[in-house]
């Protein structure tokens, strides 16, 4: 399946066209705290597939009052859309830049991997281009109450980019949403996945020492000089 993503609209309503109807339906049958935030853009994943050494499972990017003033952001939305696209950029893992610090996304995902970055003995930058998540869903909401079975079309690009991951012998690693991986296909039920999904914080006590260890020596262990 072709990146869908490079056919969203630059402006809001975020939504492609294929998942127009779906979501529409998800949206009716729903109340306030659990519809698709249609003026935020869509995470289905956040960082760079080829240079990542470890990639994380998740469920659907949540929604925050940061979130509407961020995605409002030029300079933040223009990362955002150099990642949907797959493009180059300084800062894949654009939630780590210290210059969205101030984001939803920024107060999300700094202390969430500061164990992990500092056992690994990377700054912000290194660890930007060796992380990888991926979004079982790829729209926002506050809450989730999202069945097993896919919502909508876009969907299955993130599932072939997680399989290609496994395929690729890199540390897949499950932060929340097991059953939701596991009917994706039968290779996800293999993933370890973290002790506390609702916390997310990665660290030795959540992910349990082996798996820790594991996380650390696949981000120190790069062929190139970053």
């Amino acid at each position: 399946m072709e990146n869908p993503w490079l056919k969203l609209p630059s402006e809001k309503p975020y939504i492609l066209e294929m998942d127009r109807e779906s979501i529409k339906r998800y949206n009716q049958s729903h109340g306030d705290s659990r519809k698709i935030n249609l003026n935020s853009v869509p995470e289905p994943f956040i960082g760079d597939p080829e240079s990542a050494k470890v990639i994380l499972l998740s469920l659907n990017p949540g929604d925050s009052e940061r979130d509407a003033k961020a995605h409002l952001h030029d300079e933040f939305r223009r990362a955002m859309f150099h990642n949907l696209h797959h493009e180059s950029q300084d800062w894949p893992f654009y939630s780590l830049n210290p210059n969205f610090a101030w984001t939803g996304a920024g107060r999300w995902w700094a202390p969430r991997t500061r164990e992990l970055r500092l056992s690994a003995g990377l700054d912000h930058g290194t660890l930007a281009r060796r992380l990888l998540v991926i979004e079982w869903f790829p729209y926002h909401s506050k809450k989730s109450s999202l069945p097993t079975k896919p919502v909508c079309e876009s969907q299955k690009y993130s599932f072939q980019l997680a399989k290609e991951m496994l395929e690729k012998k890199k540390l897949v690693v499950g932060m929340r949403s097991r059953k939701h991986w596991a009917e994706v296909d039968d290779h996800f039920r293999e993933v370890p996945f973290l002790k506390n999904p609702q916390c997310g914080y990665i660290s030795r006590g959540n992910a349990g020492g082996d798996l820790f260890d594991r996380m650390v020596e696949a981000l120190k262990s790069c062929g190139c000089t970053q």
